[in-house]
């Protein structure tokens, strides 16, 4: 993730020299996630768009932007905020062949050299710690919802 003169760099060009190791690393992990998070986006505010309370608010003279941003937009990231929790999954997950890849020194790195080593401590204690982040991304998930959906208020 570092040049192998990085030592000697100053602060500033060891910022950048990080910053320009990371950019394939991190286009891998976001490409699969955006390519699913655009999609289905686009599909929810389509559907959105043609059901009968947008085409009332055009019908009654609100202008199309107005009824996009504020009556369809809203209703459309409900299923994005539903897939929040995992999408932290496909992160967790993605890691291992991601940090394999590039040669990150990383828990999905260790992750994966556990299991070739059948290191089962290690490989119990990653399942561990990634079963927490999952249910914390459920719970974020469930928030998101809470938050989006006017149907839906925690008491």
């Amino acid at each position: 993730l570092q040049s192998p003169n990085s030592a000697h760099l100053p602060t500033g060009a060891k910022i950048r020299d990080i910053v320009w190791h990371s950019v394939l690393p991190l286009v891998a992990y976001l490409a699969g996630a955006f390519a699913i998070t655009t999609m289905l986006m686009k599909n929810s505010l389509m559907e959105n768009m043609s059901a009968d309370y947008v085409r009332t608010a055009l019908a009654k003279g609100l202008n199309w932007r107005r009824a996009v941003f504020v009556h369809a937009l809203r209703n459309s990231l409900i299923p994005i905020a539903t897939s929040i929790g995992g999408l932290l999954g496909i992160f967790l997950t993605g890691s291992v062949l991601i940090e394999r890849v590039f040669n990150i020194q990383g828990v999905g790195l260790l992750f994966f050299e556990a299991i070739q080593a059948r290191d089962f401590p290690v490989v119990m204690g990653f399942l561990a710690i990634s079963s927490v982040i999952l249910m914390l991304g459920n719970l974020l998930s469930d928030l998101a919802v809470a938050f989006v959906d006017p149907r839906v208020r925690f008491e």
